[in-house]
């Protein structure tokens, strides 16, 4: 697999509009089909100032969940332009209002999937975590000492 993934998107395609378009058909499937209001409010850069409607906010959030619930884990490989892979490409000339809620989607999701560790498993990550910060202080040491024999350091 290569690591620079060449985007599916051509010059003139936007993937954030791609991502308010795969929206609006989610929305009308649902019977709710969004404005063009509210397709400008999500396609706009994200502001403390002008922030989302709550009721479009949460109708939003509902439908992006929806949409990665419903689209397999392996689209990214089959399907390049999916709402989950469009979201790669959509933050990348700013952060839109669209990319925003979807980012909270998915921290929503991955935090019910993940809980937080508790207990022993808790503790035993702890010490594991200062066990190996201890090892590689104690291997920085030996690199020095060693690279001071190697070169003659005083």
């Amino acid at each position: 697999m290569s690591w620079l993934t060449k985007s599916p998107f051509g010059r003139d395609e936007d993937p954030i509009q791609h991502m308010v378009e795969l929206l609006s058909e989610k929305a009308e499937k649902d019977g709710t089909p969004l404005t063009d209001s509210d397709r400008a409010i999500l396609v706009k850069e994200k502001s403390d100032v002008e922030p989302v409607p709550e009721d479009l906010r949460q109708r939003a959030k509902e439908l992006i969940a929806r949409m990665f619930v419903e689209e397999p884990w392996d689209e990214c490989e089959s399907d390049p332009r999916s709402f989950g892979s469009s979201l790669q490409w959509a933050g990348d000339s700013g952060y839109p209002n669209i990319v925003s809620l979807t980012e909270e989607v998915a921290r929503e999701m991955r935090g019910e999937a993940f809980p937080p560790l508790q207990g022993w498993k808790l503790g035993k990550d702890r010490m594991q975590l200062i066990g190996c910060g201890m090892l590689v202080v104690l291997l920085i040491f030996a690199i020095l000492i060693g690279a001071g024999f190697l070169f003659g350091w005083k």
